[in-house]
């Protein structure tokens, strides 16, 4: 049995917290997975995973080879990765998580063009409005928007987002404009997947008069006089430059907030992660609508 045999296994057991689980994210059986994992533990002669019907625990000795496992997997992916950069090529799998509509608008037309540079370069793209988690879900990165949560991962802010309360002209002439908070409480107002707006000093909660987890669907809907509406720039501005929409309560804005990308500190280094972390960020600069003041 070979020194290096059982440790991608080991490895996506622990990061994935189950056998089905690590067989998904390396593309076997789960037969196989375990028989690497038994002849692992036979050559090491301690027990690294503790297993019930129920419930997969890593034991201390398998924590401590998990550590220097990945370190060991990472090393080397990371020197496959240099040789290949070094000829000019990338190579290797790079798995990416956006939400629908930003993915679907920005970052999939993004690593299509990123595609057409990197031929030996393969990208999954997933797209949802779940927060996935990098490491149970094997993503190697994450674009997210708004403000992070406190995190070990690392992130690099690849472009301004600022939150706009906007409607239809049409909507303002029945409704009136509204000019402070309390004036909210007589008007229609549209929520997405948050249930309140964001505030200059804090959420603002209101009683919607209708509610949706898709920004472009409250789009249309302001779109077509149904009410208030809070969305990022880059939903908003063509239509304020058409005066399909009109922004109101400017000085309640938000501060801004960004457009981030998010990895785990390991492949902080790794060039596939960096190279399309800055092609992004460029791509952005370039298509992003810029923000009013």
């Amino acid at each position: 049995m070979s020194r290096f045999d059982g440790m991608e296994a080991l490895v996506a057991v622990v990061e994935q917290q189950s056998l089905s689980g690590a067989a998904r994210a390396l593309g076997v059986s789960v037969a196989y997975i375990s028989r690497q994992l038994k002849g692992l533990e036979k050559r090491l002669g301690s027990q690294l995973i503790k297993r019930t019907t129920r419930q997969l625990m890593v034991t201390d000795s398998g924590e401590l080879y998990y550590r220097h496992a990945r370190a060991l997997l990472d090393g080397l992916e990371q020197a496959e990765d240099a040789v290949s950069t070094l000829e000019g090529r990338l190579q290797g799998r790079l798995r990416i998580t956006a939400s629908t509509a930003f993915g679907e608008r920005y970052v999939a037309p993004a690593v299509m063009r990123f595609l057409t540079l990197y031929p030996e370069l393969k990208i999954d793209l997933i797209l949802s409005n779940a927060n996935l988690d990098l490491v149970a879900d094997g993503i190697d990165l994450a674009i997210r928007l708004g403000n992070l949560e406190d995190s070990s991962h690392i992130a690099h802010k690849l472009a301004p987002r600022r939150l706009y309360i906007c409607a239809s002209p049409g909507y303002l002439s029945k409704a009136g404009v509204p000019d402070s908070l309390d004036d909210l409480k007589q008007h229609s107002c549209l929520l997405g997947t948050l249930g309140h707006w964001q505030g200059r000093r804090g959420p603002i909660h209101l009683d919607a008069r209708l509610k949706m987890n898709s920004g472009e669907l409250l789009l249309h809907a302001a779109l077509d006089g149904l009410g208030l509406v809070q969305l990022p720039d880059y939903y908003v501005m063509d239509h304020f430059k058409a005066g399909t929409l009109v922004e109101v309560l400017p000085h309640m804005r938000p501060k801004d907030s960004a457009v981030w990308a998010l990895h785990q500190a390991r492949l902080e280094q790794t060039p596939r992660v960096a190279r399309f972390v800055e092609y992004l960020s460029a791509y952005l600069k370039d298509k992003l609508p810029k923000s009013r003041r």
